[in-house]
């Protein structure tokens, strides 16, 4: 579905001009002669982007801006100006323009402000629309400075296949994030393996994430596949990893670096594709200063 443009300026040659263009840019584009009917408009329907006169009949264009604000519109809006000056230029931003260009108009430069405008409102809708789903499914409540932050985050590393470590006191949400973070990955579809490293005794956390062969170990009566395994394609949640020894850590780091493993007792590597996510209550820079945490 083409975007749709809103073209407000009082010089109807200027209106049909821009609406010429942004059509044969294929933007679907109306035009209005002043502030009063661009509001009318925005009765009538929604529009991605708004070309807004500062110097109208009535009420001026940054009037309608503010109004376009308070009614809630999420049009991006370019700021158009025969008498462009610094203080207006500001004004606009702060009332939540996008762009300011002056009169006369470079069709090149409006076309590309036009553009960059409907993709920062792309990115805006997508990262609101990501925003109420981490809060609805996650939890994720809340608009302090921190929390928004932490959103933002998410929403960079998550489309990424990079590793990630989460730090965090213990009850702060450490899994909510990394489960919020594989949601929004292009594994979202695979499952989310977990382990909690803490919980699992040292003579077994091996044979948790690597797996092994039957009469690999007393008691190993049948082979089992490993987290790493069940992990493949998919995303591995190592929680409190900075509670792991020195030598699982060395084990972990290979898998980090080769994409291969061999389960306990066997000689056979075992190739994997897994996204990692790491996450701990401990200060991990510290703890390899002290020569507790493999760099």
């Amino acid at each position: 579905m083409s975007e749709s443009i809103l073209i407000v300026d009082d010089e109807r040659g200027i209106r049909d001009s821009l609406r010429g263009v942004m059509g044969d840019e294929g933007f679907v584009a109306d035009a209005v002669a002043s502030g009063e009917e661009c509001l009318k408009a925005l009765e009538r329907r929604t529009y991605d982007c708004i070309l807004l006169d500062v110097w109208l009949p009535g009420i001026d264009g940054l009037e309608t801006l503010q109004q376009l604000r308070a009614i809630g519109s999420d049009s991006a809006v370019v700021i158009i100006s025969g008498h462009g000056n610094v203080e207006t230029a500001v004004r606009a931003t702060k009332l939540g323009a996008f762009d300011f260009i002056e009169k006369p108009l470079s069709i090149e430069k409006t076309v590309l402000t036009v553009r960059n405008a409907l993709r920062q409102r792309q990115l805006e809708l997508m990262n609101a629309e990501m925003s109420a789903q981490l809060a609805k499914e996650y939890r994720m409540v809340g608009e302090s400075v921190a929390m928004r932050a932490l959103r933002n985050q998410i929403s960079v590393v998550a489309p990424t296949d990079g590793r990630v470590l989460i730090y965090g006191e213990s009850g702060t949400g450490k899994e909510l994030v990394a489960r919020a973070i594989h949601a929004q990955s292009r594994r979202a579809s695979a499952p989310f393996v977990e382990v909690n490293s803490a919980a699992i005794p040292e003579e077994l956390i091996e044979s948790e994430l690597f797996g092994h062969v039957k009469g690999a170990f007393t008691g190993a009566t049948a082979a089992k596949k490993g987290k790493f395994e069940l992990a493949d394609g998919a995303t591995l949640f190592l929680d409190e990893v900075g509670d792991m020894s020195a030598n699982v850590q060395a084990k972990v780091l290979r898998v980090l670096e080769e994409q291969r493993f061999e389960a306990v007792g066997s000689g056979t590597a075992i190739s994997v594709d897994v996204r990692v996510i790491a996450a701990t209550n401990k200060r991990l820079d510290l703890e390899m200063d002290q020569g507790k945490f493999r760099p």
